[in-house]
């Protein structure tokens, strides 16, 4: 191989690299919600709007909203709505889950010091069967917990590194530790090691099994198989929160909800 050859090869990889690391995801503006919140949480199937303030969890529908409240557990700690007929409620520093309907009716309180086994709830996700997915904080494990029978099945060992974020679906439980590693376990307890992320602030797993993260107030969207960022075009420079459902990129700031469509290649 000459040199020129050789040096034509580099300037090509060059050239490639600086043009990925470009890569930019377009957006289309879709709409404005005014909202007036602490915490913006995000908007299920039927597009309702989940928020809290002053540790009031508020849905919001087209017609209607619904409200609930609990003093003497404290902070909201977690929501998931992945299915609004059965709203999980979750309270870290009481050690406490709440399951709600879809209007938010209390169904159900499960306070789990008072269980026969110690367990101090790290996570806490919908699972399918009546179990949720929780995380244990005193054994390092995963587990389903049923609860119509209020019982327990521990499916993973001790972890090597805590849960540092998490997200579920119906059939697996998905978690990054503190070393940015990319994990999933299923219903069965078959653990998969999917990868590593980037350094991020906050981090959301789409459908596709991609990624949008947020980092120093821009948003990027992670190709886990290329393992590579672009970044997403939006208007704004300060982002509280961002959520993404069904191809609809919701950002959040100073009382407002804007929806980008995002156009992914």
């Amino acid at each position: 191989m000459t040199v020129k050859t050789t040096l034509f090869i580099i300037v090509i990889n060059f050239l490639c690299l600086t043009l990925k690391a470009q890569e930019t995801i377009s957006t289309v503006k879709q709409s404005d919600t005014k909202l007036t919140c602490d915490f913006f949480l995000g908007i299920d199937n039927q597009k309702n709007i989940y928020s809290s303030k002053n540790n009031i969890l508020t849905k919001n529908s087209d017609a209607t909203t619904y409200q609930y409240h609990n003093v003497g557990l404290g902070k909201i700690s977690n929501v998931d709505f992945q299915n609004p007929l059965q709203i999980i409620v979750f309270y870290k520093n009481f050690n406490t889950v709440v399951l709600l309907d879809n209007q938010l009716n209390e169904i159900k309180k499960i306070d789990f010091n008072s269980k026969s086994t110690p367990v101090f709830l790290e996570a806490v996700a919908l699972s399918s069967q009546n179990q949720i997915w929780i995380y244990d904080g005193i054994s390092s494990k995963i587990g389903l917990y049923n609860i119509n029978s209020d019982t327990f099945k521990w499916i993973s060992t001790m972890l090597e590194n805590p849960v540092a974020s998490y997200e579920s679906d119906y059939t697996h439980f998905y978690w990054t530790d503190s070393n940015l590693n990319f994990y999933r376990i299923s219903i069965y307890g078959t653990i998969e090691k999917l990868g590593n992320l980037p350094k991020h602030d906050t981090i959301q797993l789409t459908k596709n099994g991609d990624f949008i993260y947020k980092m120093d107030d821009k948003l990027f969207y992670y190709n886990l198989t290329s393992k590579s960022s672009s970044k997403i075009a939006i208007d704004e420079k300060i982002i509280s929160k961002f959520f993404f459902r069904d191809g609809i990129l919701s950002i959040f700031t100073q009382n407002e909800i804007t929806n980008y469509k995002l156009i992914l290649p």
